[in-house]
């Protein structure tokens, strides 16, 4: 008896849109200080002008207008001072980003993500207080936040290496990731309004209405959730059967020793290198604008926080937008085999890091009265970057599924470097705030983003390495034929149904390259 499993109203689809909110509380409570920050700290009192020379076009400090909605905290923080808060999170992150990977792929990624974003959701409630009792408080903070949220994005990958098919890898993954910016989208209006409306002083409020989303999300991915689908409570039995049978070549069976971490062959993996390097250099990019976007917009383009907020907000939505979009389109020409899958990688990485690289340095370039094009070279810029999602972030997926998490986990690491070092730079090379000195930023990042394509371009692979390969016995009576069905193969014999799954696979798998 054949049965179709399609995405559409599946299980695994729903598991996706629960992974999206996930990500998107992950992101508000990682970011929120990002743009909190504009209202926490008393720039007039530290003696920061905002810019006031070398090319800023923001209005002086008596002006009527500008100094309509302007908000001051009551915190003295340098711009040294800020600095090290907004890479505080970093120094954390670094720390747990392969123990998260190592510890989904042995036991599974519903619990470690379940309990990193709970953990994330009480720091977020304590900050207000510790921000106020000291910056090396809150800066512990934030080193904790980040801790419990490195483990996040490699469990993430575990869980989708036993829930993903193949050819449904971009669309899926792309799915709940696309979380991540819309979290940067929603977070940027709703921190502005709660600056200059919210209550218990403005600014800590952004931080007591996030930790409380945060926890009503764990409620729901903790009743949801499950590590695979043997162990999930609503998934039918032929969704499950389909998802085993397009799994068996990379995937243990429930019950079974997973491998070991072939260590050596990974650091000698120039697959894995490249994808590292287009990882490190994506993150850079995402770190600059997540960071620097909002004191960008407050130190050179002048605009009030309510603004700031929403237009902020403008280029991550498009960002998600690119993400699904890329990543239905991937899996698409994948699938019909127009471009092998290596080859839809490397175009995706053209596309996301070439296109932002030359629409930041855009921005450099923009007069004074020319905001609304420098907003416009951002929402490009932040938004085509969301194409590398169909790039190297499957990747992962592509060249290692057994040990994604993992293999994230240390990409995760390496790219902390970036998070660490963007906000420190942003500090020094900005020191007045001024147009010029943000354009050494953006030249700096288009070196990076040029560069580490380029390093992907030459080493990455599409195909699973012999290094990645699991060699079980077949987990499932079942076979899977080109239009996604499911058949009982139970009174076939074990020679018949490894015969079927590689034609199959001989059928729907285009060539590698």
């Amino acid at each position: 008896m054949e049965n179709t499993s399609p995405v559409v109203c599946s299980t695994r689809l729903t598991l996706a849109l629960v992974s999206f909110l996930g990500c998107v509380c992950v992101y508000m409570l990682r970011n929120d200080v990002s743009f909190a920050i504009v209202c926490m700290v008393n720039s007039t009192a530290i003696g920061d002008g905002g810019g006031g020379h070398g090319g800023s076009c923001k209005p002086g400090d008596n002006d009527s207008d500008s100094s309509t909605n302007k908000v001051e905290g009551s915190l003295l923080w340098s711009k040294g001072t800020q600095g090290s808060v907004l890479s505080a999170f970093f120094w954390g992150y670094i720390f747990s980003q392969v123990l998260g990977g190592y510890i989904a792929g042995r036991y599974g990624g519903k619990y470690v993500i379940g309990i990193s974003v709970l953990l994330s959701s009480v720091l977020n409630l304590i900050s207000p207080v510790s921000a106020n009792a000291s910056v090396g408080v809150f800066i512990a903070i934030r080193v904790l936040l980040g801790i419990s949220q490195g483990v996040v994005f490699p469990s993430f990958h575990s869980l989708w290496a036993q829930w993903a098919p193949p050819f449904e890898r971009s669309l899926l993954t792309g799915i709940s990731y696309a979380g991540n910016q819309i979290g940067n989208t929603i977070v940027m209006p709703i921190s502005g309004v709660l600056c200059q409306h919210g209550f218990a002083g403005g600014w800590p409020s952004v931080y007591y209405v996030l930790g409380a989303v945060g926890l009503v999300w764990c409620a729901l991915w903790f009743f949801y959730a499950a590590d695979s689908p043997s162990k999930h409570r609503f998934i039918s039995r032929k969704e499950r059967a389909f998802i085993e049978e397009a799994l068996h070549e990379t995937l243990t069976k429930e019950g079974e020793k997973k491998p070991s971490l072939p260590v050596k062959s990974i650091l000698k993996s120039p697959a894995v290198w490249g994808l590292w390097a287009g990882h490190f250099a994506s993150d850079w990019g995402a770190y600059i604008m997540a960071t620097g976007l909002p004191l960008f917009m407050n130190d050179v383009l002048g605009f009030d926080l309510t603004s700031m907020g929403f237009l902020s907000a403008i280029p991550y939505l498009v960002y998600f937008l690119a993400i699904n979009i890329a990543g239905f389109i991937a899996d698409r020409v994948r699938y019909a085999g127009w471009l092998s899958t290596i080859n839809v990688r490397r175009l995706a990485m053209i596309i996301a890091l070439g296109g932002q690289a030359v629409f930041l340095v855009a921005c450099g370039f923009c007069g004074c009265g020319q905001e609304d094009l420098v907003v416009v070279f951002l929402t490009l810029g932040i938004g085509i970057s969301g194409v590398a999602y169909a790039g190297f972030v499957v990747n992962y997926l592509d060249i290692a599924p057994t040990f994604a998490g993992t293999l994230l986990g240390i990409g995760n690491t390496i790219t902390c470097i970036a998070g660490i070092l963007c906000p420190l730079i942003i500090g020094w090379l900005t020191p007045s705030g001024s147009k010029n000195e943000w354009l050494v930023v953006f030249w700096i990042t288009f070196a990076i983003l040029i560069a580490g394509t380029a390093v992907f371009l030459i080493l990455a692979r599409g195909e699973v390495q012999e290094w990645a390969k699991v060699h079980t016995s077949s987990i499932s009576t079942t076979k899977v034929d080109i239009n996604g069905s499911v058949k009982d193969t139970s009174g076939e014999s074990s020679e018949s149904r490894k015969e079927t799954s590689s034609t199959i696979q001989s059928r729907k798998k285009p060539q590698e390259s």
